[in-house]
């Protein structure tokens, strides 16, 4: 007959079962889904999350999502709003308010639901004129709430709550979400505004990161062009690659990538242990709509270094950069660029990617036929 196992008999012998249990499942853990993340969540997840506890991430990220999915759909004003309204978000694991946590959890995603519905066959002014007039409201409760938390002015807090409840309840009585709805058009066609973006210094650089002042806007140059030179930071012997995928208004989509060259790279003495070298890469958005900057790392396992933007009014720009290196996400889209009519609204994503076809897909630039998921035809 098959032995039986020999079960515990004391105290001691009890606790050591359930350690060498616990031992045996976290040795089994599970690697989790990142794409999508920014690095930083990457980071601090591997480093401290716990496996078997949903992951620490910051809020809005859900709404960061879906709104990356419409960009190529979406009014540039109303992209640009819905970003900057999850930019108010507390950074990576700080407590939140009720009222920004109703904001980001329930009035943000409400009015995308709406404006999806709405234009679930196609396009039509009236729900971007509705999107547009509800992202300024709530981008501009988001400015107070978020001001009313750094003055730690809990009246404040309690007032804008009121409102939004006020306010989105008579919202939620005209937004109908039936296919064939089409949502109440304000009296008046919204008038374009301006992007609710700081911009970059004419003589001097902007410094973004993907959760902490991550937007900027590059005004046009004199002569009206739309250039822009990313320049990678990478340490001598690192093999990488840098590219882009631009779209125009119609559309069509191109691509220009540059990979790391050990023997022509141009060489630097400062920047990391080893020398650094420069991958560079130049991108004319002339005639673009859009832009998604990204970067290969193909080295050690994590790279934390810096892109450098040179645009063609003068305007310099510097984006804290993680390249994850070898692993299941080793592309990072480094910014999103939108073409507008003040300029380039230029953000630092920061967000890794098992490969480029997963990215593009994740931004809504989706007029790409594939060779793999690495590869475009083009």
């Amino acid at each position: 007959m098959p032995s039986r196992p020999t079960l515990p008999r004391t105290p001691a012998e009890v606790v050591t079962g359930v350690r060498q249990l616990a031992e045996k499942v976290t040795a089994r853990r599970v690697e989790r889904d990142y794409r999508g993340w920014t690095a930083q969540e990457v980071v601090a997840d591997r480093a401290h999350g716990d496996p078997m506890k949903p992951p620490v991430r910051r809020a809005g990220h859900d709404i960061v999502t879906r709104l990356n999915a419409l960009a190529g759909s979406l009014p540039v004003e109303a992209l640009v709003l819905g970003r900057a309204i999850t930019d108010t978000a507390p950074p990576l694991g700080d407590p939140m308010s009720p009222a920004l946590r109703d904001l980001l959890g329930k009035y943000v995603p409400e009015s995308i639901d709406a404006y999806v519905a709405s234009t679930r066959r196609g396009p039509h002014a009236p729900a971007q004129e509705l999107l547009l007039t509800q992202f300024r409201l709530l981008f501009d409760v988001a400015s107070h709430i978020e001001r009313a938390e750094n003055e730690h002015d809990e009246r404040a807090l309690v007032i804008q709550a009121r409102f939004l409840r006020e306010r989105f309840a008579e919202i939620s009585r005209t937004n109908d979400l039936d296919v064939g709805a089409t949502p109440p058009a304000p009296r008046r066609p919204v008038a374009p505004q301006s992007v609710p973006t700081r911009p970059a210094y004419e003589h001097g650089r902007s410094f973004l990161q993907p959760h902490r002042d991550p937007v900027v806007l590059i005004p046009r140059g004199t002569d009206r062009s739309a250039t822009i030179r990313a320049r990678l930071a990478l340490p001598k012997g690192y093999a990488a690659r840098i590219g882009a995928v631009t779209e125009q208004p119609s559309g069509a989509t191109a691509f220009v990538t540059k990979n790391a060259r050990r023997l022509f790279a141009a060489r630097r003495n400062t920047g990391f242990e080893a020398a650094q070298t420069d991958l560079s890469l130049t991108i004319d958005l002339a005639r673009e709509k859009r832009v998604l900057l990204y970067a290969y790392g193909f080295g050690r396992p994590v790279l934390p270094t810096t892109t450098f933007i040179t645009a063609s009014g003068g305007s310099q720009v510097e984006l804290a950069t993680t390249l994850l290196g070898r692993g299941p996400t080793p592309l990072t889209v480094i910014a999103s660029g939108l073409v507008t009519p003040e300029g380039i609204v230029l953000r630092n994503e920061g967000t890794v990617w098992p490969d480029l076809r997963s990215a593009c897909e994740a931004y809504d630039v989706r007029r790409i036929s594939w060779r793999d998921a690495h590869t475009p035809f083009v």
